[in-house]
């Protein structure tokens, strides 16, 4: 079994002003990325690779190509890169959700109310409402 950690030592012993320092100086600074992306190594060929793509160099061809050079990148990973960037995009936000319809929505009216076939509304002597079958 693992021993208690005593926070209460900890908070004694703690510098909390050096913490501080530490801490806004890390605020200052870009956090480190530790993992790059297929999208972070192809975006400088991002401007070569979209030419190819409009002079008609099919997704498969590139990913090939990219192979042989020694990128190993999956056609689906480039297809989004390619779609990403030609939309204009540089990645920092995915936008997810459903597509709203360009159709104006029409709200049906609802239908009349059904008759109560067998049934009568009538009005009790204190004047509130009271259901009767007939």
């Amino acid at each position: 079994m693992s021993t208690r950690i005593d926070y209460t030592q900890i908070a004694a012993k703690l510098d909390y002003a050096a913490l501080e320092k530490k801490l806004t100086q890390l605020a200052e600074r870009e956090p480190p990325k530790n993992r790059k992306t297929a999208g972070d190594i192809l975006e400088p060929l991002r401007e070569r690779l979209l030419a190819l793509q409009r002079k008609g160099w099919s997704g498969k061809q590139l990913v090939d190509e990219l192979k042989a050079a020694g990128v190993p990148v999956s056609p689906a990973r480039l297809r989004e890169c390619l779609n990403r960037w030609a939309a204009g995009g540089n990645g920092a936000a995915k936008r997810r959700g459903t597509k709203r319809s360009k159709r104006p929505v029409t709200h049906a009216t609802p239908p009349a109310a059904a008759s109560q076939s067998g049934r009568s509304r009538s009005v009790s002597g204190e004047g509130q409402s009271k259901l009767g079958l007939s």
